[in-house]
């Protein structure tokens, strides 16, 4: 298992953090925060590049990123490259993005293109190192200057990308570092009824858009973007569509996989991207009358924070780089009627600017944020009731980080003395 690989003196830190958890995943009104250096220790964050991004389901995209047979989408999670590949039978397959002759990432070097470029389109996987290229299913196709050394139909016998686990709900595209891992899907239930009527996996989504360098650790991206306390007083004049007075929360139960609640608009017609005094953005078909007058905020951590608008979906895919740093893609997607409206870009221009006044208003927040927490006085709580979903995200979190420390025991229960 890959946590039998941290060193003795990261396992008693972690130890130590973890021992004081009480309270952690009480009701909101009793519960307090997790330990300030869950968020600020990267020896804790080795800890849980095991426990949880080598474990559990990792959000990368959505299926329409890759409409045709070859388009390929790489992503680095954690220091992890993988290429998310439409196969030529229109199934999706991700693969790790490391060429398998010297280890040099596929899409680095000479071959590193921005993270807002748009998804590439081609019959192979050609490493820019010494020219390896692979198959879309990872097969080694070729292999130059080799065949005086191994013949190439050996090394097409024995060498390819490795294939990672992935799974398709909704139209999103995740994928499992672990081979062991059990489905994802039986996990979101709450939110596979939510989806049921949104007709995701057919939504058109824009250009993503990539911001690096962000600096605060990745659960605080979370639990702020879930809580609708802030949205009052840090999102002041552009919130008030989904007030937070107009939030609700309901229960978070043992093995869930997602964080959830609703806030409803103080008007159906309110937040659209409009060029006139008329709705340009249709509402998505096929919602029920309860959908169109509320706001969905949905976490599938670690990586996953989406807003079901009934407009039109936002996700953000959450990119940990370090305990204290973390980049963020997000992708908005919009039903066809919308897309294929003459007036669409102009109006979807203006969503983005009025959008990012709260892009700018959360960074400088979570920034000062992160800074609090690096204080010895950094507090414990008390919550308020608009900070329901914190509880409920330590919740997901004290699962797993108490799986991974039984597993620790048990290897070293099990290790040679």
């Amino acid at each position: 298992m890959p946590d039998t690989m941290l060193e003795p003196e990261v396992v008693r830190h972690v130890r130590r953090i973890l021992d004081d958890l009480d309270g952690c995943t009480d009701p909101v009104a009793t519960a307090r925060l997790l330990p300030r250096e869950v968020y600020t220790s990267e020896a804790f964050f080795a800890f849980e590049r095991a426990a949880i991004f080598g474990r559990e389901w990792l959000c990368v995209g959505h299926v329409n990123e890759i409409p045709e047979p070859g388009d390929q989408l790489p992503i680095t999670v954690v220091d992890e490259p993988i290429v998310v590949v439409r196969q030529p039978d229109g199934g999706v397959a991700a693969l790790s993005a490391v060429c398998q002759h010297r280890g040099h990432p596929i899409f680095d070097g000479l071959d590193a293109r921005s993270a807002d470029a748009p998804c590439r389109r081609a019959k192979r996987l050609t490493c820019p190192y010494h020219n390896w290229s692979y198959g879309l299913d990872g097969r080694l196709l070729a292999a130059p200057s080799m065949s005086e050394t191994v013949p190439l139909q050996l090394l097409r016998d024995t060498v390819r990308l490795p294939v990672l686990r992935t799974e398709v709900f909704h139209g999103l595209i995740f994928v499992n570092l672990d081979a062991d891992a059990a489905p994802l899907a039986p996990t979101l239930a709450k939110l596979d009824a939510e989806l049921a009527t949104f007709g995701l996996a057919d939504l058109v989504p824009m250009p993503a858009q990539t911001r690096t360098g962000l600096g605060w650790n990745w659960k605080l991206h979370h639990d702020n973007a879930l809580e609708p306390y802030h949205t009052r007083y840090v999102h002041r004049g552009v919130h008030e569509s989904a007030p937070s007075d107009l939030a609700r929360f309901g229960p978070f139960d043992p093995g869930d996989g997602q964080v959830m609640h609703p806030t409803y608009l103080v008007s159906e017609n309110v937040g659209l991207a409009t060029t006139t005094g008329e709705r340009l953005t249709p509402i998505i078909e096929g919602l029920t009358d309860e959908q169109r007058r509320r706001v969905m905020f949905a976490s599938v951590p670690p990586l996953l924070f989406g807003i079901f608008q009934p407009t039109f979906v936002s996700l953000s895919i959450v990119l940990p780089t370090g305990a204290q740093e973390m980049a963020l893609r997000r992708v908005n997607l919009y039903p066809r009627a919308a897309v294929d409206d003459p007036g669409f870009a102009a109006a979807y221009a203006a969503q983005l600017e009025r959008k990012e006044v709260a892009v700018q208003q959360d960074q400088v927040t979570l920034e000062a944020l992160q800074r609090g927490y690096r204080s010895r006085h950094a507090p414990r709580g008390p919550l308020s009731w608009l900070e329901g979903t914190i509880p409920q995200m330590n919740q997901w979190l004290v699962e797993r980080y108490r799986r991974s420390l039984d597993a620790l025991d048990g290897a070293t229960a099990g290790a040679p003395r």
